[in-house]
């Protein structure tokens, strides 16, 4: 049945939900790098975590189908819910692949300076979400958000010339070294698209800010 006057607290609500789902994948990727003797733990519990972010994004979907007048721009509240959903999904992802590709500890730096950004980013979003429920409240903070994650992507990009830049600096490799570099760069691409993702987020919190002037 579609509602002319929906509850708005349930779209926020959601929201929150899968902002905590984005900070709980960060923490698991950092016990990932931190300690791979839990990775495959840590993946089973990530496929687990991305399942319960899918099923939250399944019923934003359901109240923008219901909802006849919603709190923000149904497309922008579908675009929201997508990237949100998205980091999870590029976090859970880099695990497995981690995992499945059977990556040798200790793990190069980069992992590390890859998971700083996700959680750092996941913090801004996490607040974000909150504060979008007010904009005018909040507008001057919600800039300095998406200022924030637009600053975090760009180291994310920095990161990820230099990582790539060392993979593809070697010489007269091996076979086996030259699967190792393949399987690390898809690893580094897979954090960077989260880390883009995160941007994204912020991209929409600026379009929140502008349509509700």
């Amino acid at each position: 049945m579609i509602s002319l006057f929906p509850k708005d607290g349930a779209f926020y609500q959601l929201f929150e939900k899968q902002a905590e789902k984005i900070g709980e994948a960060a923490r698991l990727l950092s016990v990932t790098v931190k300690d791979p003797q839990k990775i495959k733990e840590v993946a089973a519990k990530l496929k687990v975590l991305e399942q319960s972010a899918d099923e939250i994004g399944h019923e934003l979907i359901e109240n923008l189908r219901r909802n006849f007048i919603t709190p923000l721009d149904g497309e922008d509240i579908d675009l929201l819910r997508q990237n949100l959903d998205d980091i999870v999904d590029f976090i859970e992802r880099a695990v497995n692949r981690i995992s499945i590709y059977h990556i040798v500890p200790p793990f190069p730096e980069e992992m590390e300076n890859y998971v700083r950004i996700i959680i750092a980013a996941g913090r801004e979003i996490k607040d974000g979400v909150r504060e979008i429920k007010n904009v005018k409240k909040f507008r001057e903070s919600l800039h300095h958000r998406c200022r924030r994650l637009n600053d975090l992507e760009n180291q994310g990009d920095e990161i990820n010339r230099r990582a790539l830049g060392g993979l593809m600096a070697a010489r007269d490799v091996s076979c086996g070294k030259l699967i190792e570099i393949i399987k690390l760069k898809e690893i580094y691409e897979t954090l960077e698209n989260a880390i883009d993702c995160c941007e994204n987020v912020g991209n929409m919190f600026e379009s929140i800010l502008i349509k509700n002037q």
